[in-house]
C-alpha cells in the first residue's frame, strides 16, 4: 500500500509511543508526535528512542538535531497541537482513547470530502478503528492495512462495508471519477444500496471495480430504460453509468453518470498560439472523438513547450497535471509515428503529440494525431 509519506502518528503515553514506533517501522513511513505538555514556556527534550533534540518555543517546533526515526516530542496540549497538523497529513493515527480524539478533532471537522483520514487505536493495539473519512479519505483501507501489520482487530462501521456492498464514492475514488452533484448522488445511491433498493450499473469499458450491491446491466438494458417492455429494468429508479464518452447513446433521467479520469493528451503547437484558439480546438477534438472533458487525466508536451502560455492556460482550465518530456524521452518512441522533417528541424524530434500521449499512457494509444490550425492533439488511455 502506498502511504505517500503523509502519515502522522500521535501518542500521549510511553506505551503509546512504543506502539507508534512499531507501526512506523511496519509502515516504513510516518512521523510520530509524542505529545507531553509541560508548564514551562520553553523546554528542551531528548527523545529516548532516537536521541534527537527538539525545542517547542512560542508554539513552534524547532529541530535541534536531524532525527532518523521522525519522532518529535511536542510541548503543547493535544487540543492546541492537533489543529496545526490536521490538514497537513492525509492520514492521522491516534494512539489513545476514542473519546479524547473525538473531543480534540470535533471543532476541526468539515466534510468527508476535505477531512483527513482519522484512525484510532488503543495503546496496546488491540483494536484499530476507522473514525473519520472512511471512504473518500481512505481511513477504512488504512485501518485494514495497519490492523494486518500489527495483527489487531479492525473496526469499520460504514454501512456499505458492514453490509459487504460497494458504494458510489468508492467506485469514483477507484477511477478518480467525476460525478455531477457528487455529494447528493453519493448519498442517494449509497442509501439505496444499504436499504437493498435496486441500483443499476452499466460499465462502458473495461474497469476493475467492486460492483457488490449493484444490478449489472448490459447495453441493451440501458436502451430499454424508459420503455415498458421490460418490467425488471423499469423498476430501477437509479442507474449509474460509467463512461468517458461526451455523448451517450441513450438518455434517461434515471442515469447518474460517472466519468473515469483515464484519458491523457499529447499536445504540440506552434509558438505563441492564442489561448482561446487552443481551448476551442480542444473542444472540437473532444467533440469529434466523443470524449468527456472530465475524463482528461493529464496533458503532456515537449520540454521546449514548458512555458507555452496557451498550453499552461489549457492545463489550468482543465485542472490537470502538465507533464514535460525531454527530447531524449520522445526520441525513444517517435519512430513509431508519422514523421515531420520540419518538426525534427525545429524541436529535435519527428513528432510531439503522439509520442507524448504514448509515454503518458504507456503505449495505450486510442487516437492518432489530429491537427487544428497550428495545434496537434493525440490521446491515450490509462488502464484502471
Amino acid at each position: 500500500m502506498n502511504t505517500e509519506n503523509n502519515i502522522a502518528i500521535v501518542c500521549i503515553t510511553d506505551n503509546g509511543k512504543n506502539l507508534a514506533v512499531k507501526i512506523q517501522k511496519k509502515l516504513k513511513e510516518g512521523k510520530i508526535y509524542f505529545v507531553k505538555k509541560k508548564n514551562n514556556e520553553e523546554s528542551q527534550e531528548v527523545c529516548n528512542i532516537c536521541n534527537d533534540t527538539y525545542t517547542m518555543k512560542n508554539d513552534k517546533l524547532e529541530l535541534r538535531q536531524q532525527n532518523s526515526k521522525n519522532i518529535i516530542r511536542i510541548e503543547q496540549k493535544l487540543k492546541d497541537f492537533i489543529p496545526t497538523i490536521f490538514n497537513k497529513y492525509r492520514y492521522i493515527v491516534f494512539i489513545m482513547a476514542t473519546g479524547i480524539v473525538v473531543r480534540t478533532i470535533a471543532p476541526l471537522i468539515q466534510s468527508k470530502f476535505q477531512d483527513p483520514a482519522v484512525i484510532v487505536t488503543d495503546e496496546k493495539g488491540t483494536n484499530v478503528i476507522s473514525l473519520l473519512s472512511g471512504h473518500m479519505g481512505g481511513a477504512n483501507e488504512m485501518t485494514l492495512y495497519i490492523s494486518h501489520l500489527i495483527e489487531s482487530n479492525p473496526v469499520i462501521t460504514t454501512a456499505t462495508d458492514v453490509n459487504n456492498k460497494s458504494s458510489l464514492d468508492m467506485i469514483a475514488k477507484r477511477l478518480s471519477g467525476y460525478v455531477e452533484n457528487f455529494r447528493d448522488n453519493v448519498l442517494k445511491v449509497n442509501s439505496m444500496i444499504v436499504n437493498n433498493e435496486p441500483v443499476g450499473l452499466f460499465i462502458d469499458g473495461n474497469y476493475d471495480i467492486d460492483t457488490r450491491g449493484f444490478t449489472i446491466l448490459e447495453y441493451e438494458d440501458i436502451l430499454n430504460l424508459d420503455k415498458k417492455n421490460n418490467e425488471e429494468i423499469n423498476n430501477l429508479e437509479t442507474v449509474v453509468v460509467i463512461s468517458n464518452k461526451q455523448k451517450l447513446d441513450f438518455e434517461s433521467k434515471k442515469i447518474i453518470k460517472l466519468v473515469p479520469k483515464d484519458i491523457v493528451l499529447g499536445v504540440g503547437c506552434k509558438k505563441n498560439i492564442d489561448s482561446k484558439h487552443m481551448k476551442d480546438s480542444l473542444r472540437e477534438f473532444l467533440h469529434i472523438n466523443n470524449i468527456d472533458k472530465n475524463s482528461i487525466k493529464a496533458i503532456g508536451s515537449i520540454e521546449i513547450k514548458k512555458d507555452e502560455q496557451a498550453i499552461i492556460d489549457l492545463v489550468n482550465y482543465l485542472g490537470v497535471p502538465f507533464k514535460i518530456f525531454t527530447v531524449e524521452e520522445i526520441a525513444q518512441v517517435d519512430c513509431l509515428y508519422s514523421k515531420s522533417e520540419w518538426v525534427k528541424k525545429n524541436v529535435g524530434v519527428y513528432s510531439v503529440a503522439e509520442p507524448c500521449a504514448h509515454l503518458l499512457s504507456e503505449g495505450n494509444m486510442i487516437i492518432e494525431k489530429q491537427k487544428f490550425k497550428g495545434i496537434t492533439f493525440s490521446a491515450g488511455r490509462v488502464n484502471k
